[in-house]
């Protein structure tokens, strides 16, 4: 299918996305914070934590292929990409619009004596090719888009800048729908006392970007995470931090019925943690010249 065709089908794939994230979650996080920013000042040191024992490093040693020698990280968050790119390329510049995030990233690039990080305090939407362009006297040899994607507006012309600002390879991490988890679809309405909401498909994002006339690549990844607690209500004053108002005791009875049922509180060598599994999609492309 080309662009043309593409464009004539008259459906709204950017819309799609958005409206879908805001129902599924965003709307939750703007009424409980203020908005998406304070809500991941407020959550970073928990993302952090459970980012500590998850698999998405591992994407490193991808993105290293290409020997890039300076990085841009769109939605850097607390580094788990950042980090690990700069002990090898000679830049790696971190757009993140929470101060939280950034506080958390610096912190541990400091402890790592790394000095090639440059942050931009920003949204991605308010940043500029021109000063994108000067921090890094030139292109960047990679982009990489981890799980931002979910509050980046406009979807055209991010995408667009992402690609304008790339010499090489750009990439996108997103969560699916795909392997759901059908425990979780049944107590969801206990738990947050409305409806589940769909999840917009990552198919979206590839329509959009084909509306642009780049083609990228998917691959499908198996995502893991998980996070030491000491006992299972921890993870559910953990869980309180995504329900509006205070929770009933029907709600955590809910919570303890789903983590019984789906088996994901287990042990490991004497410890307990949390665990979750899910499919993440990646879309890639090298630039075109």
């Amino acid at each position: 299918m080309n662009k043309n065709k593409i464009s004539s089908l008259n459906i709204d794939w950017a819309k799609m996305w958005q409206d879908g994230i805001l129902n599924a979650w965003s709307h939750q996080y703007i009424k409980k914070y203020g908005s998406i920013t304070e809500a991941w000042n407020h959550k970073a040191r928990e993302y952090e934590k459970t980012m500590e024992h998850s698999n998405r490093a591992q994407l490193v040693e991808k993105f290293e292929q290409h020997k890039p020698e300076t990085v841009l990280d769109v939605g850097a968050g607390t580094g788990i990409f950042t980090l690990p790119l700069a002990k090898r390329a000679k830049r790696v510049v971190a757009v993140e619009p929470s101060v939280g995030m950034l506080d958390r990233l610096r912190n541990r690039a400091d402890s790592y004596g790394l000095t090639n990080i440059e942050c931009i305090n920003k949204k991605w939407e308010d940043t500029t090719i021109d000063e994108l362009m000067e921090i890094n006297n030139g292109k960047y040899d990679l982009v990489i888009c981890s799980h931002a994607l979910y509050y980046i507006t406009d979807l055209h012309n991010s995408f667009k800048k992402m690609n304008d600002i790339c010499k090489g390879y750009v990439y996108l991490l997103i969560g699916t729908d795909a392997n759901k988890d059908k425990n979780y679809e049944k107590y969801y309405e206990r738990i947050y006392k409305k409806p589940m909401p769909l999840y917009p498909d990552y198919a979206c994002l590839y329509m959009v970007l084909r509306e642009l006339d780049i083609h990228p690549n998917i691959e499908m990844l198996d995502a893991y995470a998980k996070r030491y607690v000491k006992s299972v209500e921890e993870v559910i004053e953990l869980w309180k931090d995504n329900i509006d108002g205070e929770m009933s005791e029907d709600q955590r009875d809910a919570i303890r019925e789903y983590l019984a049922e789906s088996d994901l509180i287990k042990k490991e060598d004497g410890r307990l943690y949390w665990e979750w599994r899910s499919k993440d999609a990646l879309i890639y492309w090298k630039v075109e010249k």
